[in-house]
């Protein structure tokens, strides 16, 4: 009876502390990494210089256009999943204390899926479109539009 009692007691102190936990803000982009000029839809907009730039560091594409955006509020415990596009779909969970889980999926399938901390909510996914331009998936927890100025490249010292 007290091994009862005290699993109750457990539960209800996790889902009271689940209760009062402040949800978290993320921001999840769709970006098209590509060398034209022109946006890729009327809509799109180049992306903000400290994401650029980190894009810049790893990829070889002269432009990167945000052709989506959304904010996502999540609960610890909780999942949201998100349409990107016809074929693609994004899910995000927070299924323990300091653990997110970002998986994608391609017409319904999992294609990826990635277990990170939540303190360092930054997620990079894609993959080509085609020869003239590339995709990424996006999640961060740092609004993009509060940085104006561009993140110094790290050099190396001799």
């Amino acid at each position: 009876m007290t091994r009862f009692l005290l699993v109750l007691l457990l539960l209800g102190a996790s889902a009271a502390r689940g209760a009062d936990a402040v949800p978290l803000t993320f921001y999840l982009q769709v970006v098209c990494g590509t060398d034209a000029e022109a946006p890729p839809t009327a809509k799109a907009r180049l992306v903000g210089p400290k994401l650029d730039q980190r894009l810049r560091d790893v990829f070889r594409w002269k432009n990167y256009w945000e052709t989506q955006r959304e904010t996502v509020t999540l609960k610890p415990g909780g999942a949201v999943r998100r349409r990107i596009s016809a074929q693609r779909e994004v899910e995000i969970a927070w299924p323990t204390d300091r653990k997110m889980t970002v998986s994608l999926y391609t017409s319904g399938r999992l294609t990826r899926k990635r277990d990170q901390s939540i303190d360092s909510a930054f997620y990079i996914a894609g993959g080509d479109f085609n020869s003239t331009e590339s995709w990424f998936v996006i999640l961060r927890r740092d609004n993009p539009d509060a940085s104006l100025a561009p993140v110094p490249k790290l050099v190396d010292m001799p």
